[in-house]
């Protein structure tokens, strides 16, 4: 059976070794593996090193596996991996917590690509040692808080223009609505909010199979009860978790890592949906939907993601819009972005106003219902399965502004 790689004390007891002076030293009964992080436990660490934070997600996580009665899977090579060329790294896939930004960051560190990364999987699957070879990697996965992946899932994949309206979009619809448009039916560009909760919740508690953006976190392709990983990386401190990951294991991992790799990245996955935006057009030719809502939607979806101030209003009308080019809609887009970026406070409200007004549509039976879809990852992960800001719905209604995120649906 693997070891637990991390095994820490109780927290009350580490507070006490800190204030004493005492070094930490990670418990590890078995001693598999001799590498970096053996070499950082044995020096003393202040309590909000990165190092300490870590330990303390792996003590959360295996006292809520013990707590939920989760145990070790005899296949522990079956899960989503992806590795280096060289079977140093490995990192397991999570849909919506940053999984296409890192596989663009291992992709520029290795020269190779996430099909590469796939393959070198493959390859150690049907090795006899895959165990041990993954066993021996150092292995990180992405998680972030639930709440916030399942609205950043809407406004990514259904609210903003995409090529998954007319395969993901079509499909829930047909499972949640009465009564359903030819237009949805064909195109499915309406899905509201209200009804990818409902088809979460609903899917989940029949026990069928989830979209992989919306199914938990720890599912079997990543469940971090049965894969013990080294690193528990949580998108909220995203930044100082992989300047540790990647300088740290530089030396044998990778050749060159520069700590503004992830500032250029998020700027890259932030104007990425633009490409999805232009492919998309050509496909609802023939329907009634209205191209001005369609791109108006593009537009608002950088106010609610808090990179285009609200009050920046929409710079186009329809016949502007006819025969727009994507270098056109680039350039405003980006204007606006570069306008609103020296205000972060108020970009930082409009994220959270714009994601308690998604979640003030649902009724408190369905939230009630989304609160048990979350719980284990929240007892695992170390998050609030019930969040005030979220479930005190008549603070939040007084709170949140009277602009509407979500036009053009």
């Amino acid at each position: 059976m693997r070891r637990k790689k991390i095994i820490t004390p109780f927290i009350i007891i580490f507070g006490l070794q800190l204030l004493s002076g005492i070094c930490y030293v990670a418990e590890d009964p078995n001693q598999k593996k001799e590498n970096y992080r053996n070499k950082q436990e044995e020096k003393c660490f202040p309590s909000n090193d990165i190092i300490v934070n870590n330990t303390k997600r792996f003590d959360i996580l295996y006292k809520a596996c013990r707590h939920l009665g989760y145990s070790e899977d005899v296949n522990l090579t079956n899960i989503r991996a992806h590795m280096s060329p060289n079977l140093k790294l490995l990192y397991c896939r999570v849909n919506k917590c940053a999984s296409t930004m890192t596989l663009e960051l291992l992709k520029q560190l290795f020269s190779c690509d996430t099909e590469c990364l796939i393959q070198n999987a493959e390859r150690v699957r049907l090795n006899v040692n895959a165990r041990q070879v993954m066993n021996d990697a150092f292995s990180f996965m992405v998680v972030r808080e639930p709440y916030g992946r399942l609205f950043s899932t809407y406004c990514n994949i259904f609210y903003f223009p995409k090529e998954d309206w007319l395969y993901r979009g079509t499909k829930l619809i047909k499972l949640t609505r009465l009564n359903i448009s030819n237009d949805s039916l064909l195109y499915g560009h309406d899905l509201s909010f209200s009804e990818l909760v409902k088809y979460t919740v609903d899917t989940f508690e029949i026990g069928d199979r989830l979209d992989e953006h919306v199914r938990p976190m720890h599912h079997k392709s990543c469940n971090p009860c049965s894969f013990k990983f080294d690193y528990i990386v949580h998108l909220e401190t995203l930044q100082n978790d992989f300047d540790f990951i990647f300088n740290k294991l530089q030396e044998e991992t990778v050749e060159m890592y520069k700590k503004d790799i992830v500032i250029s990245l998020k700027k890259w996955t932030t104007l990425g949906p633009i490409k999805h935006l232009f492919k998309t057009i050509p496909l609802l030719k023939g329907s009634n939907i209205s191209m001005y809502d369609v791109y108006l939607r593009a537009w608002c979806y950088y106010q609610i993601t808090g990179q285009v101030l609200k009050t920046i209003n929409f710079p186009y009308n329809e016949s502007d819009l006819i025969d727009i080019k994507k270098e056109d809609f680039l350039r405003q887009l980006t204007k606006a972005m570069n306008v609103s970026a020296v205000y972060k406070d108020k970009l930082k409200l409009q994220r959270a106003e714009a994601m308690i007004q998604a979640y003030s549509t649902i009724s408190d039976e369905y939230m009630e219902r989304l609160s048990n879809v979350v719980l284990g990852d929240c007892l695992l992960f170390g998050y609030d399965n019930k969040p005030a800001h979220i479930f005190d719905k008549i603070s939040c209604l007084q709170k949140n502004s009277k602009f509407d995120y979500f036009k053009g649906l």
